[in-house]
């Protein structure tokens, strides 16, 4: 009987370090969750620019939603100056463009995507409205 108590109670202690380590385990991997979820809820600022030139999208994407869609959509929601126009810019469709948002997505801090314009495709935009009190 004595030798069936001494193996109890070598699992009881063999089961705790496994349960120990279990939940160190699950504590790491919680906190690694926690921290990839702080990062993708970093915001990073869309601007199109031209020399010194800069239109800034008036809301940043978080970078769960930074993609080439969603950064096409944004800026198809900016005021253009002729009416029902479609933008044209040539830096959405070079390889350059897809590399930045590839770097951005596994970066860690708020960062600001250029998109780089020539004077023609910024003046299809109209101009920044300011709003404040009259």
């Amino acid at each position: 009987m004595e030798w069936f108590s001494l193996i109890a109670d070598m699992i009881g202690i063999v089961g705790a370090g496994f349960a120990l380590g279990a939940w160190m385990q699950a504590r790491w991997i919680s906190q690694d969750l926690e921290r990839e979820r702080a990062r993708q809820n970093k915001l990073v600022t869309v601007v199109l620019q031209h020399g010194a030139e800069r239109l800034m999208l008036p809301v940043e994407l978080r970078r769960t939603e930074l993609t080439r869609a969603e950064i096409l959509g944004r800026i198809g929601m900016l005021p253009m100056c002729q009416r029902g126009a479609r933008f044209a810019l040539s830096y959405l469709s070079s390889p350059e463009f897809l590399r930045r948002i590839n770097e951005i997505a596994a970066s860690a801090d708020d960062t600001v995507l250029t998109i780089s314009c020539t004077r023609e495709e910024l003046d299809q935009f109209e101009p920044p409205v300011r709003f404040g009190t009259a």
